[in-house]
């Protein structure tokens, strides 16, 4: 598929999605509502929802493309010196990223042009449709953490920055359990772990993340790092540094919001 044929092909699937089913759609302009309010009309916060899942259908596109073609073969790097000072430390590197432009492209491109990066993923699918997943990121150079039993992904993660490398950890995903912190000025469910982590293992924290500039072409945007202070309050540390998180996660999908993953239910009753 050319990508030209293959840009068109995710635009009518967005619009077949988005006008047509409607999936998702009260939900992605529901999002929108919270996170912006009457600060941009209507039409527009559809505009960005239907170019949203846009986004999204050009990444997966983008993705089975990568077996015959190079998903990392036309990025460049913004930023680069935030990193390379934050490497030069040899503690290894946290990157704190979000699924914001195509970040699977994102992961490979990390791995190739700065240092091994391993990226805390959950199972994606059948467990046909996960392994194909899984093989096809490998071959791309977006590393996943593995974690078989209980406590596997923190050693896998201590090992990893020990060497030098990067962990990814993707912070806009809500899971069971999480407790809800601000985002876009109303409480949303934020994965704290991320801060757990950190608070047992400390290492430098670079945000990052990419913008689509074309089909199989994309900016990385290394940020300033993000600098944390430690109390003896474990659990009030933990809350504070992930909504410190969620402002950085907020900056950055207000530069670019069409490119955002907005059919996540972030904001669950």
């Amino acid at each position: 598929m050319s990508p030209r044929v293959a840009d068109r092909a995710a635009w009518y699937l967005a619009v077949f999605v988005f006008d047509v089913l409607r999936l998702r759609r009260r939900l992605i302009l529901r999002n929108l509502t919270i996170a912006f309010g009457k600060t941009i009309p209507d039409n527009e916060k559809i505009r960005i929802g239907r170019e949203s899942v846009y986004n999204f259908a050009l990444t997966m596109v983008e993705f089975l493309r990568s077996g015959g073609s190079d998903i990392a073969g036309a990025i460049n790097i913004n930023g680069a010196e935030h990193i390379r000072e934050a490497l030069a430390r040899n503690q290894g590197v946290y990157i704190l990223c979000f699924h914001l432009g195509n970040w699977e492209a994102m992961g490979a491109a990390c791995t190739r042009f700065v240092a091994p990066s391993h990226v805390l993923v959950k199972r994606v699918g059948s467990s046909g449709v996960n392994r194909f997943v899984s093989e096809t990121r490998a071959r791309n150079g977006f590393l996943a953490v593995r974690r078989q039993g209980k406590g596997d992904g923190y050693k896998a993660i201590v090992k990893a920055l020990g060497r030098g490398e990067i962990i990814g950890f993707v912070m806009d995903q809500a899971r069971p359990g999480n407790p809800r912190l601000p985002f876009f000025g109303r409480p949303a469910k934020t994965n704290t772990s991320f801060a757990a982590i950190w608070r047992r293992h400390p290492a430098p924290i670079v945000p990052a993340y990419i913008v689509r500039k074309s089909i199989g072409s994309h900016v990385i945007e290394f940020l300033p790092e993000v600098k944390l202070d430690m109390t003896p309050d474990e659990m009030q540390d933990v809350l504070r540094h992930s909504e410190q998180f969620n402002r950085v996660v907020e900056g950055a999908v207000r530069r670019k919001p069409e490119q955002y993953f907005w059919m996540h239910n972030r904001w669950k009753d």
